[in-house]
């Protein structure tokens, strides 16, 4: 198992780009009790993961992509632009086996940062939080 990092949630989601992160959240991995959103304790793939695999993330998992991560994740809001990043799931797990999980962190930090101003952009509106530019497509 490697370590976990908070940026990156069982399933592979990218946390910091989430509008949450480090305000109400501090990562679907995180053990911080503290927080305040809490719906990452019931969260059925990171249960599935920490408690009933004995993982940190999905991508090592034999029956990765499973019914669970479908159907709440890499399946679900089809179509929706706003969600892209559920349907990345797949192709980002094979970027963390390929390269490891802190060259996935830092090509997404690259992705999920204005190149115009250095900005956070962050998941469903996908623009800058200075600039509000939006992100390329």
């Amino acid at each position: 198992m490697e370590d976990r990092k908070n940026e990156v949630a069982p399933c592979g989601v990218f946390c910091a780009a989430c509008p949450s992160y480090n305000k109400s959240c501090f990562g679907c991995s995180s053990e911080n009790q503290k927080q305040k959103r809490k719906s990452k304790w019931s969260c059925k793939i990171r249960q599935c993961c920490y408690e009933k695999k004995k993982i940190d993330y999905c991508v090592y998992c034999e029956d990765f992509p499973c019914k669970i991560i479908n159907k709440k994740l890499i399946k679900s809001h089809e179509g929706d632009y706003r969600f892209k990043y559920r349907h990345e799931i797949p192709e980002d797990m094979k970027r963390i086996k390929l390269s490891g999980m802190e060259k996935f962190i830092e090509l997404k930090r690259k992705e999920y940062l204005c190149k115009y101003c250095g900005g956070s952009i962050y998941f469903y509106s996908y623009k800058c939080s200075q600039c509000e530019r939006e992100m390329d497509k």
